[in-house]
């Protein structure tokens, strides 16, 4: 369980296509209420020294609100304070435990331990909140519990299964928190069990799996096993619709927030795909992005954009009035 302008909340189920209930079922609501999206910090710039990015794709928050950037493009995972203020840092380009070859995505479990998507290396590694190696799993292929570049992972906070974007494999593949193999599904093609460009994954507090296709530009969702639920969400430039989605991020309460990096915007929607708000557009202030492609969510209601055009990372509040 990877704000500058004002929008309406609702509920309703536009551009959704319901097959397989829900895990729980979530009566629809009959109230609105106004949001307002609050910009809070800003950290970052470009280069390889600390503090710096080359490409950071995604971030995970931990219990003390400790920020975890996975910094793609310099083979690193740097950890940073709630302000940004620089902690400390590991990784190194390379095969072996500790380092990376082109890290997309991270997670942390109930334990505090983080768990970072080594994409080039077809491997996921798990470590301790100070940097320390503690195991790992995957290797390439086309078998299960192989990979074949993927693109990012989730953790259910229910469980702690860990739910991989299989990319290269056209396929999710779902494993227990020891990285053991449960179960997999799908494969190229634009059915509903099928995936085209999947490109970024995450899983609400129910247990549902929401699955972005950067081909169609469509978000799939399924429910704990793999049954299908329902899709939403189209190619344009309009509401509701993105020109080039790079990540989803679901938050505690299970609302979807997507980035696309060519609109240079994020837009939040409700967990049937009705969008509740949107912000950004291009420019070099809070509140604006280059080219952002890496969201995430905490669990005291701050958003988090990576912009890899300014190479820095922007912290969001969403306010109720």
């Amino acid at each position: 369980m990877k704000k500058i302008f004002s929008g309406l909340l609702f509920i309703g189920l536009l551009f959704s296509i319901s097959c397989v209930p829900p895990d729980i079922y979530e009566p629809e609501a009959t109230f609105s209420l106004t949001e307002t999206v609050v910009f809070y910090a800003m950290f970052g710039f470009p280069g390889s020294m600390a503090g710096q990015f080359s490409s950071p794709l995604d971030a995970a928050v931990d219990a003390d609100g400790n920020i975890y950037v996975v910094d793609f493009s310099n083979n690193r995972v740097q950890k940073f304070n709630h302000r940004g203020k620089f902690i400390t840092q590991w990784g190194g380009a390379g095969t072996g435990n500790g380092q990376f070859n082109s890290p997309r995505s991270i997670s942390i479990d109930n334990n505090g331990n983080l768990w970072v998507l080594d994409t080039g290396n077809d491997r996921i590694q798990k470590f301790n909140s100070n940097g320390k190696f503690l195991k790992e799993f995957g290797e390439f292929g086309s078998g299960n519990g192989q990979f074949n570049n993927p693109f990012d992972f989730a953790i259910d906070p229910n469980n702690g299964n860990i739910i991989v974007a299989d990319s290269g494999n056209s396929r999710i593949q779902v494993f227990n928190s020891k990285g053991q193999f449960i179960r997999t599904w799908g494969k190229s093609g634009s059915g509903n069990y099928q995936f085209d460009g999947l490109c970024s994954i995450d899983v609400d507090h129910l247990g549902n799996i929401f699955a972005l296709n950067a081909g169609p530009r469509i978000v799939k969702v399924y429910n704990s096993k793999g049954q299908f639920i329902r899709k939403w969400g189209q190619h344009g430039t309009g509401d509701m619709e993105w020109q080039d989605p790079f990540r989803l991020t679901v938050d505690p309460s299970g609302y979807v927030y997507v980035c696309d990096h060519s609109l240079s915007r994020v837009q939040k929607f409700s967990p049937t795909g009705d969008l509740i708000l949107k912000w950004g557009e291009m420019g070099g202030a809070s509140g604006q992005f280059l080219s952002p492609r890496g969201i995430a969510s905490d669990n005291h209601g701050k958003i988090y954009v990576l912009d890899c055009g300014w190479m820095n990372v922007q912290i969001f509040e969403i306010k109720l009035q």
